[in-house]
């Protein structure tokens, strides 16, 4: 079913004017809101832990905020072409572009990590068109039909992907060639226990290790990123590329890795905290929230980690 809706929708977003359909995306985006609770609860909760107790009523507006602006982005990825990426490119503005070519002036490759914030999809097809040699790691969607359709779209856009299911030695060679590996690291882990320990917005939680443990396994450079929307044009932020620190406690390298990335996102969401789509609880339970781990603990359980 789902591989027939996003075909339609693809057909139906070819030919109505943007603005109308941005504002269809906002009048379905009001009821998914009020339809939704487990999504609604869970932004809600994530909102509050941003904002804090001083803010926590803002939490309401910018909830639903969000699912709007989450509304353009499914019309927006509906639209993916080469014309639609010429028309993004036409008001795009970059902030940082100098922090990629820093992040590969040691010819290692650089990991770039991002996290689900505006536009992840414009993102990957972006880095290419900005004339960077770089491969997005995808997430692999069912059924494998719609899975095909994505991933084509995807291509044809310029953007090279590769399956979160790939092998280690295909990841390391592209960093080996000194190209640039896209990652999002913001997925909860703390329901399963995998991943590494982190402290984000006052609180701990999980995330995956991969994009560290690539980075300090291979030498690469890593910055993080994002594409926001600002006004009827995107926005693209880089990052300053992050201290790699190696010691000869590996796991604690990870962690430290790890941390400054989130650290890094955290300003990004701090800005633009109505275009950070995490419909899932990014933080335990207060009562299970934990510290981080001892020096050398185990805390690999996972592949690099993907959308």
């Amino acid at each position: 079913m789902i591989y027939w809706l996003h075909l339609a929708g693809r057909r139906i977003a070819a030919v109505l004017p943007l603005d109308f359909s941005y504002g269809l995306a906002s009048a379905g985006s009001w009821v998914v809101y009020w339809l939704w609770p487990a999504g609604r609860r869970n932004a809600l909760a994530n909102l509050r832990q941003i904002l804090g107790p001083a803010a926590a009523r803002q939490a309401g507006p910018l909830a639903r905020r969000s699912f709007r602006y989450y509304g353009k982005y499914l019309i927006d990825m509906l639209r993916q072409s080469d014309r639609q990426l010429k028309e993004v490119e036409r008001g795009l503005v970059v902030h940082g572009l100098e922090h990629l070519d820093a992040g590969r002036a040691d010819g290692r490759g650089l990991v770039l990590v991002g996290g689900h914030i505006g536009n992840f999809d414009i993102g990957g097809a972006l880095i290419g068109r900005l004339g960077y040699p770089a491969y997005i790691i995808t997430e692999t969607l069912h059924p494998p039909r719609w899975n095909a359709l994505v991933q084509a779209t995807r291509r044809e856009c310029g953007t090279r992907v590769v399956d979160a299911a790939a092998s280690a030695r295909e990841l390391l060679q592209v960093l080996r060639r000194n190209e640039v590996l896209g990652i999002l690291v913001d997925r909860p882990t703390h329901q399963d226990g995998s991943g590494v320990p982190v402290q984000f917005f006052g609180a701990w939680t999980r995330v995956p290790a991969g994009p560290a443990t690539l980075a300090l396994r291979t030498g690469a450079g890593v910055v993080a990123a994002c594409v926001v929307r600002v006004g009827r044009h995107y926005e693209v932020h880089v990052s300053p590329p992050l201290r790699v620190e190696r010691t000869r406690d590996l796991q604690a390298d990870i962690q430290g890795l790890t941390q400054q990335v989130m650290s890094a996102l955290e300003g990004f969401i701090r800005q633009y905290p109505d275009q950070w789509f995490m419909f899932r609880p990014m933080w335990p339970e207060p009562s299970a929230r934990e510290a981080p781990q001892p020096r050398g603990a185990p805390i690999l359980r996972e592949a690099p980690a993907s959308r």
